[in-house]
Protein backbone atom coordinates (compact mmCIF):
# COMPACT_ATOMS: atom_id res chain seq x y z
CA UNK A 1 0.00 0.00 0.00
CA UNK A 2 2.56 2.15 0.87
CA UNK A 3 4.76 1.90 -2.51
CA UNK A 4 0.98 2.17 -4.18
CA UNK A 5 0.92 5.93 -2.84
CA UNK A 6 4.24 6.90 -3.21
CA UNK A 7 4.03 6.04 -6.90
CA UNK A 8 0.98 8.06 -6.91
CA UNK A 9 2.54 10.49 -5.02
CA UNK A 10 5.54 10.84 -7.40
CA UNK A 11 2.95 10.66 -10.67
CA UNK A 12 0.97 13.45 -9.18
CA UNK A 13 4.36 15.79 -8.43
CA UNK A 14 5.57 15.11 -11.75
CA UNK A 15 2.40 15.85 -13.68
CA UNK A 16 2.36 19.18 -11.83
CA UNK A 17 5.75 20.26 -11.75
CA UNK A 18 7.27 19.11 -15.08
CA UNK A 19 8.45 22.30 -17.07
CA UNK A 20 6.44 24.35 -14.98
CA UNK A 21 8.73 27.59 -15.44
CA UNK A 22 7.19 27.42 -18.80
CA UNK A 23 3.17 28.03 -18.18
CA UNK A 24 2.29 31.76 -18.63
CA UNK A 25 1.43 33.35 -15.16
CA UNK A 26 -2.04 35.37 -14.24
CA UNK A 27 -0.98 39.04 -14.82
CA UNK A 28 -3.74 39.71 -12.57
CA UNK A 29 -2.31 37.72 -9.29
CA UNK A 30 1.18 38.17 -10.79
CA UNK A 31 1.19 41.81 -10.19
CA UNK A 32 -0.32 41.42 -6.90
CA UNK A 33 2.26 39.25 -5.40
CA UNK A 34 4.66 41.48 -6.94
CA UNK A 35 3.14 44.50 -5.38
CA UNK A 36 2.34 43.07 -2.00
CA UNK A 37 5.90 42.21 -1.86
CA UNK A 38 6.81 45.67 -1.20
CA UNK A 39 5.19 46.52 2.12
CA UNK A 40 3.56 45.10 4.64
CA UNK A 41 0.49 47.56 4.09
CA UNK A 42 0.23 46.20 0.49
CA UNK A 43 0.83 42.46 1.50
CA UNK A 44 -1.76 42.59 3.93
CA UNK A 45 -4.70 44.41 1.51
CA UNK A 46 -3.76 42.41 -1.66
CA UNK A 47 -2.67 45.38 -3.41
CA UNK A 48 -2.75 44.90 -6.92
CA UNK A 49 -0.30 47.80 -7.96
CA UNK A 50 2.95 49.38 -6.12
CA UNK A 51 0.91 52.35 -5.03
CA UNK A 52 -1.54 50.85 -3.36
CA UNK A 53 -4.32 52.34 -5.41
CA UNK A 54 -6.08 49.19 -6.81
CA UNK A 55 -6.85 45.74 -4.33
CA UNK A 56 -7.47 42.27 -5.50
CA UNK A 57 -11.27 41.11 -5.58
CA UNK A 58 -10.82 38.54 -3.28
CA UNK A 59 -9.04 37.88 0.46
CA UNK A 60 -5.16 38.08 -0.40
CA UNK A 61 -4.85 34.69 2.20
CA UNK A 62 -3.59 32.43 -1.03
CA UNK A 63 -1.25 35.05 -2.50
CA UNK A 64 0.76 35.18 0.72
CA UNK A 65 1.91 32.07 -0.30
CA UNK A 66 3.18 32.80 -3.16
CA UNK A 67 4.60 36.07 -1.74
CA UNK A 68 6.52 33.77 0.84
CA UNK A 69 7.61 31.28 -2.52
CA UNK A 70 9.20 34.30 -4.31
CA UNK A 71 11.02 35.55 -1.42
CA UNK A 72 12.83 32.24 -1.28
CA UNK A 73 13.07 31.61 -5.00
CA UNK A 74 12.88 35.20 -6.27
CA UNK A 75 10.27 36.08 -8.27
CA UNK A 76 9.91 34.07 -11.62
CA UNK A 77 6.93 31.71 -12.62
CA UNK A 78 8.46 28.60 -10.75
CA UNK A 79 7.85 30.60 -7.69
CA UNK A 80 4.47 31.62 -8.13
CA UNK A 81 3.25 27.80 -9.48
CA UNK A 82 4.67 26.30 -6.78
CA UNK A 83 2.21 26.77 -4.09
CA UNK A 84 -0.63 25.72 -6.13
CA UNK A 85 1.52 22.82 -7.69
CA UNK A 86 2.68 21.53 -4.14
CA UNK A 87 -1.35 21.75 -2.99
CA UNK A 88 -2.44 19.67 -5.58
CA UNK A 89 -0.02 16.63 -4.91
CA UNK A 90 -1.32 17.27 -0.99
CA UNK A 91 -4.80 17.02 -2.15
CA UNK A 92 -4.28 13.63 -3.48
CA UNK A 93 -2.80 12.60 -0.44
CA UNK A 94 -5.45 14.02 1.62
CA UNK A 95 -8.20 12.18 -0.37
CA UNK A 96 -6.50 8.69 0.35
CA UNK A 97 -6.04 9.70 3.98
CA UNK A 98 -9.80 10.83 4.18
CA UNK A 99 -11.05 7.57 2.31
CA UNK A 100 -8.64 4.77 3.90
CA UNK A 101 -10.44 4.03 6.95
CA UNK A 102 -14.21 4.20 5.93
CA UNK A 103 -13.82 2.58 2.50
CA UNK A 104 -10.48 0.72 2.78
CA UNK A 105 -7.09 1.22 0.79
CA UNK A 106 -8.03 0.32 -2.74
CA UNK A 107 -11.05 2.76 -2.80
CA UNK A 108 -8.88 5.54 -1.47
CA UNK A 109 -5.94 4.68 -3.75
CA UNK A 110 -8.21 4.55 -6.54
CA UNK A 111 -9.86 8.09 -5.87
CA UNK A 112 -5.98 9.45 -4.74
CA UNK A 113 -4.78 7.84 -8.32
CA UNK A 114 -7.61 9.62 -10.67
CA UNK A 115 -7.33 13.07 -8.66
CA UNK A 116 -3.62 12.70 -9.53
CA UNK A 117 -3.95 12.74 -13.31
CA UNK A 118 -7.34 14.60 -13.56
CA UNK A 119 -6.50 16.96 -16.13
CA UNK A 120 -8.48 19.67 -14.98
CA UNK A 121 -6.79 19.34 -11.70
CA UNK A 122 -3.52 19.28 -13.36
CA UNK A 123 -4.41 22.23 -15.32
CA UNK A 124 -5.21 24.26 -12.52
CA UNK A 125 -2.33 23.32 -10.18
CA UNK A 126 -0.08 24.04 -13.00
CA UNK A 127 -1.34 27.40 -12.75
CA UNK A 128 -1.15 30.33 -10.47
CA UNK A 129 -4.80 30.55 -9.62
CA UNK A 130 -6.13 29.80 -6.27
CA UNK A 131 -8.37 26.83 -6.75
CA UNK A 132 -6.11 23.69 -5.83
CA UNK A 133 -5.27 25.09 -2.24
CA UNK A 134 -8.86 25.65 -1.80
CA UNK A 135 -9.39 21.81 -3.19
CA UNK A 136 -6.89 20.91 -0.88
CA UNK A 137 -8.74 22.66 1.89
CA UNK A 138 -12.03 20.84 1.38
CA UNK A 139 -10.37 17.49 1.91
CA UNK A 140 -8.49 18.32 4.78
CA UNK A 141 -11.84 19.14 6.02
CA UNK A 142 -13.56 16.37 4.70
CA UNK A 143 -10.94 14.09 6.69
CA UNK A 144 -11.65 16.14 9.61
CA UNK A 145 -15.80 15.70 9.29
CA UNK A 146 -14.82 11.76 8.77
CA UNK A 147 -12.13 11.57 12.07
CA UNK A 148 -15.56 13.15 13.91
CA UNK A 149 -17.77 10.96 12.46
CA UNK A 150 -15.90 7.94 13.76
CA UNK A 151 -14.82 9.11 16.80
CA UNK A 152 -17.75 10.90 18.15
CA UNK A 153 -15.48 14.01 19.05
CA UNK A 154 -16.19 17.75 19.14
CA UNK A 155 -12.70 19.06 18.59
CA UNK A 156 -12.85 17.32 14.56
CA UNK A 157 -16.42 19.14 13.98
CA UNK A 158 -14.99 22.26 15.04
CA UNK A 159 -11.05 21.93 13.35
CA UNK A 160 -13.07 20.80 10.01
CA UNK A 161 -15.58 24.50 10.40
CA UNK A 162 -11.97 26.22 10.80
CA UNK A 163 -10.66 24.99 7.83
CA UNK A 164 -13.53 25.79 5.98
CA UNK A 165 -13.07 29.19 6.95
CA UNK A 166 -9.53 29.28 5.93
CA UNK A 167 -10.78 27.95 2.75
CA UNK A 168 -13.55 30.48 2.39
CA UNK A 169 -10.71 33.25 2.32
CA UNK A 170 -8.92 31.27 -0.23
CA UNK A 171 -11.53 31.61 -2.76
CA UNK A 172 -14.82 33.00 -1.23
CA UNK A 173 -18.54 31.54 -2.03
CA UNK A 174 -16.60 28.66 -4.26
CA UNK A 175 -15.69 27.25 -0.84
CA UNK A 176 -19.35 26.77 -0.25
CA UNK A 177 -19.55 24.27 -2.39
CA UNK A 178 -18.74 21.40 -0.10
CA UNK A 179 -20.52 22.59 2.67
CA UNK A 180 -23.57 20.85 2.71
CA UNK A 181 -21.85 17.67 2.56
CA UNK A 182 -19.99 18.22 5.29
CA UNK A 183 -22.64 20.23 7.50
CA UNK A 184 -24.39 16.67 6.92
CA UNK A 185 -21.38 14.53 8.61
CA UNK A 186 -21.62 17.14 11.16
CA UNK A 187 -24.78 16.66 11.99
CA UNK A 188 -24.43 13.15 11.97
CA UNK A 189 -20.79 12.99 14.65
CA UNK A 190 -22.79 15.27 16.68
CA UNK A 191 -24.22 14.53 20.22
CA UNK A 192 -27.69 13.19 19.58
CA UNK A 193 -29.59 14.47 22.45
CA UNK A 194 -30.72 17.40 21.04
CA UNK A 195 -29.28 20.35 23.32
CA UNK A 196 -26.11 19.03 22.94
CA UNK A 197 -26.20 18.80 19.09
CA UNK A 198 -27.42 22.19 19.05
CA UNK A 199 -24.78 23.37 21.12
CA UNK A 200 -22.25 21.00 18.38
CA UNK A 201 -23.54 22.70 15.44
CA UNK A 202 -23.82 26.43 16.74
CA UNK A 203 -20.54 26.19 18.03
CA UNK A 204 -19.22 25.10 14.52
CA UNK A 205 -21.40 27.51 12.92
CA UNK A 206 -19.56 30.35 14.72
CA UNK A 207 -16.11 29.03 14.10
CA UNK A 208 -16.99 29.23 10.16
CA UNK A 209 -18.33 32.76 10.02
CA UNK A 210 -15.59 33.76 12.34
CA UNK A 211 -12.76 31.92 10.22
CA UNK A 212 -14.62 32.91 7.29
CA UNK A 213 -15.31 36.64 7.76
CA UNK A 214 -12.30 37.32 10.01
CA UNK A 215 -10.01 39.17 7.11
CA UNK A 216 -12.86 40.95 5.78
CA UNK A 217 -13.90 42.65 8.97
CA UNK A 218 -10.19 43.70 9.83
CA UNK A 219 -9.63 45.26 6.64
CA UNK A 220 -13.26 46.63 6.26
CA UNK A 221 -11.88 48.27 9.68
CA UNK A 222 -9.43 50.25 7.99
CA UNK A 223 -11.10 54.03 6.59
CA UNK A 224 -10.56 53.58 2.67
CA UNK A 225 -8.62 56.74 1.92
CA UNK A 226 -6.01 54.58 3.84
CA UNK A 227 -6.30 51.15 2.17
CA UNK A 228 -6.46 50.10 -1.84
CA UNK A 229 -9.98 50.17 -3.81
CA UNK A 230 -11.06 46.24 -4.28
CA UNK A 231 -11.49 45.97 -7.58
CA UNK A 232 -15.26 44.76 -8.20
CA UNK A 233 -16.46 47.17 -5.51
CA UNK A 234 -18.53 50.41 -6.57
CA UNK A 235 -18.12 51.92 -3.29
CA UNK A 236 -15.01 50.32 -1.80
CA UNK A 237 -16.70 47.83 0.65
CA UNK A 238 -15.30 44.90 1.00
CA UNK A 239 -18.84 43.53 2.00
CA UNK A 240 -19.93 43.68 -1.30
CA UNK A 241 -17.18 42.22 -2.88
CA UNK A 242 -17.33 39.26 -0.78
CA UNK A 243 -20.99 39.06 -1.00
CA UNK A 244 -22.10 40.29 -4.27
CA UNK A 245 -19.05 40.80 -6.53
CA UNK A 246 -18.18 37.13 -5.36
CA UNK A 247 -21.04 35.85 -4.56
CA UNK A 248 -24.71 36.10 -6.49
CA UNK A 249 -23.03 38.13 -9.56
CA UNK A 250 -21.04 35.07 -10.60
CA UNK A 251 -24.59 33.19 -11.25
CA UNK A 252 -25.95 36.26 -13.63
CA UNK A 253 -26.03 35.87 -17.28
CA UNK A 254 -23.06 37.81 -16.97
CA UNK A 255 -19.87 37.32 -15.11
CA UNK A 256 -18.76 39.57 -12.59
CA UNK A 257 -15.96 40.74 -14.60
CA UNK A 258 -17.97 42.04 -17.69
CA UNK A 259 -17.26 38.64 -19.47
CA UNK A 260 -19.73 36.74 -20.92
CA UNK A 261 -17.75 33.60 -22.14
CA UNK A 262 -17.92 30.25 -20.64
CA UNK A 263 -15.70 27.37 -20.76
CA UNK A 264 -15.78 24.39 -20.42
CA UNK A 265 -19.50 24.11 -22.10
CA UNK A 266 -21.01 27.25 -23.84
CA UNK A 267 -24.46 26.64 -22.89
CA UNK A 268 -25.82 25.89 -19.44
CA UNK A 269 -27.38 22.39 -19.51
CA UNK A 270 -26.95 18.83 -17.36
CA UNK A 271 -24.60 17.55 -20.68
CA UNK A 272 -22.47 20.51 -20.08
CA UNK A 273 -19.78 18.80 -19.06
CA UNK A 274 -19.79 16.59 -22.06
CA UNK A 275 -20.17 18.28 -24.79
CA UNK A 276 -16.93 20.39 -25.66
CA UNK A 277 -15.57 16.96 -26.78
CA UNK A 278 -12.61 14.73 -25.83
CA UNK A 279 -9.57 17.23 -26.54
CA UNK A 280 -11.52 19.95 -23.51
CA UNK A 281 -10.44 19.63 -19.93
CA UNK A 282 -13.89 20.19 -18.91
CA UNK A 283 -15.09 17.15 -20.98
CA UNK A 284 -12.84 14.82 -19.37
CA UNK A 285 -14.19 15.48 -15.47
CA UNK A 286 -17.62 15.13 -17.22
CA UNK A 287 -16.90 11.87 -18.56
CA UNK A 288 -15.22 10.76 -15.20
CA UNK A 289 -18.75 12.43 -13.29
CA UNK A 290 -20.73 10.52 -15.32
CA UNK A 291 -18.54 6.95 -15.08
CA UNK A 292 -18.94 8.14 -10.90
CA UNK A 293 -22.83 8.68 -10.76
CA UNK A 294 -23.40 5.37 -13.08
CA UNK A 295 -20.70 3.10 -11.16
CA UNK A 296 -21.98 4.96 -7.82
CA UNK A 297 -25.75 4.40 -8.44
CA UNK A 298 -25.65 1.30 -9.25
CA UNK A 299 -22.75 0.74 -5.79
CA UNK A 300 -26.16 2.19 -3.90
CA UNK A 301 -28.65 -0.04 -5.33
CA UNK A 302 -26.68 -2.93 -4.60
CA UNK A 303 -25.58 -1.57 -1.05
CA UNK A 304 -29.47 -0.91 -0.01
CA UNK A 305 -30.72 -4.29 -1.15
CA UNK A 306 -28.49 -6.12 1.08
CA UNK A 307 -29.03 -4.14 3.79
CA UNK A 308 -31.41 -5.48 6.74
CA UNK A 309 -34.62 -3.32 6.95
CA UNK A 310 -34.38 -0.52 9.22
CA UNK A 311 -30.83 -0.71 10.03
CA UNK A 312 -28.96 2.76 10.70
CA UNK A 313 -26.71 3.82 8.15
CA UNK A 314 -23.10 2.81 9.34
CA UNK A 315 -20.35 5.40 9.14
CA UNK A 316 -18.66 4.63 6.11
CA UNK A 317 -21.87 4.26 4.35
CA UNK A 318 -22.86 8.32 5.69
CA UNK A 319 -19.70 9.12 4.55
CA UNK A 320 -20.63 8.01 0.93
CA UNK A 321 -23.99 10.04 1.18
CA UNK A 322 -21.93 13.32 1.78
CA UNK A 323 -19.53 12.58 -0.92
CA UNK A 324 -22.19 12.14 -3.20
CA UNK A 325 -24.17 15.29 -1.66
CA UNK A 326 -20.79 16.91 -2.61
CA UNK A 327 -20.86 15.52 -5.93
CA UNK A 328 -24.56 16.47 -6.71
CA UNK A 329 -23.72 19.88 -5.35
CA UNK A 330 -21.13 20.46 -7.63
CA UNK A 331 -23.05 18.89 -11.11
CA UNK A 332 -26.30 20.78 -10.19
CA UNK A 333 -24.31 24.37 -9.89
CA UNK A 334 -21.98 24.13 -12.96
CA UNK A 335 -24.76 23.25 -15.03
CA UNK A 336 -26.73 25.87 -14.18
CA UNK A 337 -24.05 28.53 -13.64
CA UNK A 338 -24.03 30.72 -17.08
CA UNK A 339 -20.44 31.99 -16.61
CA UNK A 340 -18.16 29.22 -16.15
CA UNK A 341 -14.52 29.08 -15.93
CA UNK A 342 -12.23 25.78 -16.11
CA UNK A 343 -10.53 26.40 -12.91
CA UNK A 344 -13.79 26.13 -10.92
CA UNK A 345 -14.56 22.66 -11.31
CA UNK A 346 -11.31 21.80 -9.51
CA UNK A 347 -13.97 22.44 -6.03
CA UNK A 348 -15.49 19.35 -7.66
CA UNK A 349 -12.87 17.32 -8.67
CA UNK A 350 -12.29 15.69 -5.39
CA UNK A 351 -16.23 14.59 -5.01
CA UNK A 352 -15.93 12.90 -8.74
CA UNK A 353 -12.73 11.21 -7.99
CA UNK A 354 -13.75 9.95 -4.28
CA UNK A 355 -17.17 8.59 -5.76
CA UNK A 356 -15.53 6.71 -8.36
CA UNK A 357 -13.14 5.05 -6.11
CA UNK A 358 -15.56 4.32 -3.43
CA UNK A 359 -18.22 2.71 -6.07
CA UNK A 360 -15.93 0.61 -7.91
CA UNK A 361 -14.48 -0.44 -4.24
CA UNK A 362 -18.13 -1.08 -3.11
CA UNK A 363 -19.11 -3.13 -6.22
CA UNK A 364 -16.18 -5.34 -6.06
CA UNK A 365 -16.10 -6.13 -2.30
CA UNK A 366 -20.42 -6.64 -1.91
CA UNK A 367 -19.99 -9.71 -4.86
CA UNK A 368 -19.50 -12.81 -3.26
CA UNK A 369 -20.04 -15.72 -6.44
CA UNK A 370 -16.67 -16.27 -8.60
CA UNK A 371 -18.23 -14.82 -11.99
CA UNK A 372 -20.13 -11.76 -10.51
CA UNK A 373 -16.84 -10.82 -9.30
CA UNK A 374 -14.81 -11.62 -12.61
CA UNK A 375 -17.33 -9.83 -14.55
CA UNK A 376 -17.22 -6.92 -12.13
CA UNK A 377 -13.61 -6.59 -12.59
CA UNK A 378 -13.35 -6.46 -16.40
CA UNK A 379 -15.91 -3.76 -16.30
CA UNK A 380 -14.41 -1.80 -13.51
CA UNK A 381 -10.90 -2.57 -14.95
CA UNK A 382 -11.74 -1.22 -18.26
CA UNK A 383 -13.80 1.77 -17.02
CA UNK A 384 -10.61 2.95 -14.68
CA UNK A 385 -7.96 1.80 -17.63
CA UNK A 386 -10.03 3.86 -20.34
CA UNK A 387 -10.45 7.24 -17.78
CA UNK A 388 -7.09 6.83 -17.36
CA UNK A 389 -5.11 6.65 -20.99
CA UNK A 390 -7.63 9.51 -21.96
CA UNK A 391 -6.50 11.85 -19.15
CA UNK A 392 -2.55 10.70 -18.86
CA UNK A 393 -2.89 11.77 -22.87
CA UNK A 394 -4.31 15.23 -22.01
CA UNK A 395 -2.36 15.45 -19.28
CA UNK A 396 0.89 14.95 -21.67
CA UNK A 397 -0.60 17.69 -24.14
CA UNK A 398 -1.34 20.18 -21.90
CA UNK A 399 2.40 20.00 -20.42
CA UNK A 400 4.02 19.85 -24.05
CA UNK A 401 1.85 22.87 -25.04
CA UNK A 402 2.03 24.38 -22.03
CA UNK A 403 -1.31 25.43 -21.16
CA UNK A 404 -2.82 27.94 -18.35
CA UNK A 405 -6.24 27.77 -17.01
CA UNK A 406 -5.48 31.87 -17.45
CA UNK A 407 -8.04 33.97 -20.03
CA UNK A 408 -5.65 37.05 -19.99
CA UNK A 409 -2.88 38.28 -22.10
CA UNK A 410 -0.09 40.35 -21.45
CA UNK A 411 -1.07 43.93 -23.44
CA UNK A 412 2.25 45.49 -23.11
CA UNK A 413 5.07 44.70 -24.87
CA UNK A 414 8.49 44.06 -23.84
CA UNK A 415 9.05 46.57 -26.24
CA UNK A 416 6.92 49.17 -25.21
CA UNK A 417 8.04 48.52 -21.31
CA UNK A 418 11.57 49.48 -22.27
CA UNK A 419 10.07 52.62 -23.80
CA UNK A 420 8.06 53.58 -20.45
CA UNK A 421 10.67 52.62 -18.25
CA UNK A 422 14.03 55.24 -20.48
CA UNK A 423 11.02 58.12 -20.86
CA UNK A 424 9.65 58.03 -17.25
CA UNK A 425 11.16 61.32 -16.84
CA UNK A 426 10.58 61.00 -12.74
CA UNK A 427 6.88 60.71 -13.09
CA UNK A 428 5.22 58.68 -10.27
CA UNK A 429 3.25 56.41 -12.43
CA UNK A 430 4.71 54.30 -15.01
CA UNK A 431 1.35 55.12 -17.33
CA UNK A 432 -1.99 55.61 -16.91
CA UNK A 433 -4.41 53.02 -18.78
CA UNK A 434 -8.56 52.82 -18.68
CA UNK A 435 -8.42 49.34 -17.74
CA UNK A 436 -6.61 47.22 -14.71
CA UNK A 437 -6.07 44.03 -16.93
CA UNK A 438 -4.45 46.08 -19.59
CA UNK A 439 -1.18 46.94 -16.96
CA UNK A 440 -0.86 44.41 -14.59
CA UNK A 441 1.18 42.49 -16.38
CA UNK A 442 3.27 45.73 -16.54
CA UNK A 443 3.16 46.04 -13.22
CA UNK A 444 4.40 42.17 -12.94
CA UNK A 445 7.43 43.02 -14.78
CA UNK A 446 8.21 46.29 -13.57
CA UNK A 447 6.77 47.08 -9.91
CA UNK A 448 6.18 50.22 -10.48
CA UNK A 449 3.06 52.10 -9.64
CA UNK A 450 0.42 52.46 -12.32
CA UNK A 451 -2.89 55.07 -12.53
CA UNK A 452 -5.89 52.68 -13.30
CA UNK A 453 -8.68 55.08 -14.09
CA UNK A 454 -11.46 52.67 -13.91
CA UNK A 455 -12.63 49.83 -12.14
CA UNK A 456 -14.89 47.19 -13.37
CA UNK A 457 -17.79 48.72 -12.11
CA UNK A 458 -16.90 52.28 -13.11
CA UNK A 459 -14.76 55.33 -13.29
CA UNK A 460 -12.12 56.10 -10.40
CA UNK A 461 -10.37 59.02 -11.69
CA UNK A 462 -12.44 61.82 -13.03
CA UNK A 463 -10.94 64.06 -15.56
CA UNK A 464 -9.72 67.15 -12.98
CA UNK A 465 -7.83 64.93 -11.01
CA UNK A 466 -6.08 63.31 -13.51
CA UNK A 467 -5.58 66.86 -15.28
CA UNK A 468 -3.78 67.70 -11.76
CA UNK A 469 -1.24 64.95 -12.37
CA UNK A 470 -0.59 65.28 -15.56
CA UNK A 471 0.60 69.09 -14.89
CA UNK A 472 1.72 68.38 -11.89
CA UNK A 473 4.47 65.47 -13.90
CA UNK A 474 3.33 62.35 -12.13
CA UNK A 475 2.05 60.75 -14.96
CA UNK A 476 3.19 61.22 -18.82
CA UNK A 477 1.84 58.70 -20.57
CA UNK A 478 -1.70 56.67 -21.30
CA UNK A 479 -2.39 53.68 -22.61
CA UNK A 480 -5.44 52.91 -24.45
CA UNK A 481 -6.43 49.39 -26.35
CA UNK A 482 -8.80 50.90 -28.33
CA UNK A 483 -10.03 54.44 -29.85
CA UNK A 484 -12.27 55.97 -27.59
CA UNK A 485 -12.36 59.69 -28.53
CA UNK A 486 -16.04 59.48 -29.38
CA UNK A 487 -18.02 56.58 -28.74
CA UNK A 488 -20.61 56.31 -26.44
CA UNK A 489 -19.71 52.93 -24.95
CA UNK A 490 -16.35 55.12 -23.20
CA UNK A 491 -16.60 56.64 -20.31
CA UNK A 492 -15.91 60.47 -20.01
CA UNK A 493 -12.37 60.11 -18.55
CA UNK A 494 -11.56 57.94 -21.55
CA UNK A 495 -12.59 60.02 -23.61
CA UNK A 496 -11.14 62.78 -22.36
CA UNK A 497 -7.63 60.82 -21.62
CA UNK A 498 -7.21 60.13 -25.43
CA UNK A 499 -8.45 63.82 -26.81
CA UNK A 500 -5.93 64.80 -24.81
CA UNK A 501 -2.68 62.65 -25.65
CA UNK A 502 -1.28 61.87 -28.97
CA UNK A 503 -0.12 58.40 -29.88
CA UNK A 504 3.62 57.40 -29.87
CA UNK A 505 5.12 55.95 -32.94
CA UNK A 506 6.03 52.77 -33.36
CA UNK A 507 4.08 51.35 -29.77
CA UNK A 508 0.53 50.22 -30.88
CA UNK A 509 -1.83 51.66 -27.85
CA UNK A 510 0.52 53.70 -25.93
CA UNK A 511 -0.26 58.00 -26.27
CA UNK A 512 1.61 60.53 -24.39
CA UNK A 513 -0.59 63.39 -22.92
CA UNK A 514 -0.16 66.66 -24.45
CA UNK A 515 -1.05 69.23 -21.63
CA UNK A 516 2.29 71.22 -20.11
CA UNK A 517 3.69 69.61 -17.10
CA UNK A 518 6.05 71.37 -14.80
CA UNK A 519 8.22 73.57 -16.21
CA UNK A 520 11.56 72.30 -16.56
CA UNK A 521 14.86 74.65 -14.55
Amino acid sequence: MLLALLAIVVLAALLRLWAIEGVAGNTFYDAAVRSMDLSWHNFFFGALEPGGSLAIDKPPLDLWLQVASTQILGFNLTALHLPEALAGVAASLLLFGALRRPFGAPAALLSALMLAVLPNAVLTARSDTMDTVLAALCIAALWCSWLALESRRVRWILLAALIMGVAFNVKLNEALLPLPALALLWWWASPSAPRARARTLAAAGAVLIVASLSWAAVASLTPLSQRPFPVGSRTGSIWRLVFLYNGVERLGAKSAGGSTSSRPGEAPGLLRLLENGASQYGARIGLAALAAVLLGALAAALALRSRPRGAALTPPARMAVAIGVWLVCGLVLFSAMPHLQERYLEVLAPAVCATLGIAIGSLLAQQRTALTRIVLVLVSGAVVLALLGAQLATDIDLIHTNRTDSVLQDAISPAMERYLRTHRGGAHFEVASAAVFEVTGLVARDGLPVLVLNTVDGPRVRPPTLQSLIRAGQVRFYFATHGCSRSEHCLTNERWAFNHSKPVSGYRGLRRFDIPGPATP
